[in-house]
């Protein structure tokens, strides 16, 4: 198994206007962003497995899902009117960074996954 990822907690999501949701387990949190016409974005991390899980969804329809394993890191923060999450992960000799800007004029996403 690997290492616990470091996330931000309840109270740090609460001091940003986000209502976190607990999952099956109490290690495992949901976020939910609105991009108001852009759709929602909901990040979902596992602080015991080291994964986490984003899907970007326009009404019903799913633009974008991508998740990943032996995640170092989850951070959430504001930014502008909007918010910013950063997710960090390493494997053997592959380093990722994928990244979430969601503000009320859109989603921006970045994903990179490079050999270290």
């Amino acid at each position: 198994m690997a290492a616990p990822l470091a996330a931000p907690n309840d109270d740090h999501l609460a001091s940003l206007g986000l209502e976190p949701e607990e999952g099956e387990e109490p290690w495992v949190r949901s976020v939910t962003f609105d991009g108001t016409s852009s759709g929602t974005v909901t990040v979902t991390w596992d602080t015991v497995a080291a994964s986490a899980h984003l899907v970007w969804e326009l009404g019903s329809d799913v633009l974008v899902e991508i998740s990943r394993e032996t995640v170092d890191s989850v951070k959430v923060d504001s930014q502008g009117d909007g918010h910013h999450v950063t997710i960090t992960s390493h494997s053997d000799g592959v380093t990722g960074t994928l990244s979430a800007t969601v503000t009320p004029a859109g989603v921006r996403l970045h994903d990179s996954l490079l050999r270290s």
